[in-house]
């Protein structure tokens, strides 16, 4: 563990992660949006001990984007490459029940916001980021197919200035990257970790 924050004590390991995947993303893409937000589980899920959960949320987002640059470029439309890039973390509240923390990197001449997560006034949802990554996750617990299924997109928690930009080329790099990694010491806190099922508490990106 490393120092205490406001978070409490950090583990060391986990911030050396975060901080290796979000450095792969800005030298690929040196304008980095990095997105932060939070996975729930509906209550008695039979996915509450499923280990390919978060692989299936990735990969139906991953599907998702290439999607909807695809659909972009028939329309003509400018597209640019954009990989994502991810760290998860699993966290287990006071009554035991498991939840995810996310942080996703993208290209921010993609994807420069997430878009609104809220239903316009007619209750449909804009095909936006905030939208594929709500269809990603309940995709992933198989609960597509269910009448209504957007009322588990509540699942799926956008925090309060949930995302930031970072420019390696701007004068104010170092502020801003050095903020961003405080705001994602979150997920590196040790309070509310558990092994005790043997599964992994932390995962990222490979590339």
């Amino acid at each position: 563990m490393i120092n205490v924050n406001s978070n409490g004590p950090l583990n060391t390991n986990y911030m050396k992660r975060i901080k290796d995947t979000l450095n792969k993303s800005l030298k690929e893409h040196f304008r980095t949006m990095v997105l932060r937000i939070d996975l729930r589980l509906p209550d008695d899920s039979p996915y509450e001990k499923d280990p390919e959960l978060i692989t299936r949320f990735i990969e139906s987002l991953k599907s998702q984007k290439n999607a909807d640059q695809l659909k972009k470029i028939s329309l003509g439309k400018r597209t640019h490459h954009c990989r994502i890039r991810y760290v998860w973390v699993r966290e287990f509240n006071k009554n035991g029940k498991k939840h995810y923390h996310l942080a996703l990197f993208l290209n921010k001449d993609t994807y420069a916001y997430p878009g609104s997560y809220k239903p316009d006034n007619e209750g449909n949802y804009h095909h936006n980021l905030a939208y594929m990554i709500m269809e990603a996750w309940v995709r992933a617990l198989k609960l597509q197919k269910e009448n209504n299924y957007q009322k588990h997109y509540k699942l799926i928690h956008f925090p309060q200035n949930c995302y930031a930009h970072l420019n390696r080329y701007s004068s104010t790099y170092l502020e801003d990257y050095m903020n961003v990694i405080n705001r994602l010491s979150y997920l590196a806190k040790e309070y509310s970790k558990d092994s005790s099922d043997n599964q992994r508490n932390i995962g990222c990106s490979q590339y």
